[in-house]
């Protein structure tokens, strides 16, 4: 039994990822997962986390990956400066700071942001940039899942993306 939170965006979360009154988890698609994310930046509030993490199915081979290393994790805390942000998103990408691109840290600004508790504004524009950088990701893991399932072009249309939504 999945236990509804208290909370705006708890309640979002919880609408849009269970059914059966919270006995089972759905885990919504790409298009449910950007209605979700509208959703929250609609709802004008902050929660104290945040986690999305992609997955894809493909049904033909019957198999599953899990994209870990690219999860958004936005986390609200009382207050953070640049260097604690820096650690975060470095302790996130499991690096250390000469082995990590520009690319690769730009990136983990976007999957791994803070916000201040009750800093709207900061926490909606963490959820359009990750909207917007989805264009930009699901691709490079199709391409990952791909390769790493070795899966043919007659294999591709039975495959699809799927998100694990978490909130707190």
């Amino acid at each position: 039994m999945i236990i509804k939170k208290e909370g705006k965006i708890n309640e979002i979360v919880y609408e849009y990822t269970t059914y059966h009154s919270g006995k089972y988890r759905l885990y919504p698609t790409i298009t449910d997962l950007k209605i979700i994310l509208e959703k929250i930046i609609e709802s004008n509030s902050t929660t104290e986390y945040l986690r999305i993490n992609p997955f894809y199915i493909n049904e033909k081979v019957n198999m599953q990956i899990e994209f870990d290393e690219y999860m958004f994790y936005l986390e609200c805390r009382e207050q953070f400066d640049e260097k604690e942000l820096k650690e975060h998103i470095l302790d996130c990408l499991d690096a250390h700071y000469p082995s990590v691109s520009t690319e690769q840290f730009e990136m983990g600004k976007i999957l791994y942001p803070l916000c201040q508790h009750n800093d709207v504004e900061s926490f909606k524009l963490s959820l359009e940039k990750y909207r917007d950088y989805l264009d930009t990701l699901l691709p490079r893991l199709f391409d990952i899942a791909k390769r790493k399932m070795q899966l043919k072009d007659e294999d591709l249309a039975f495959g699809y993306f799927c998100f694990e939504v978490h909130s707190e």
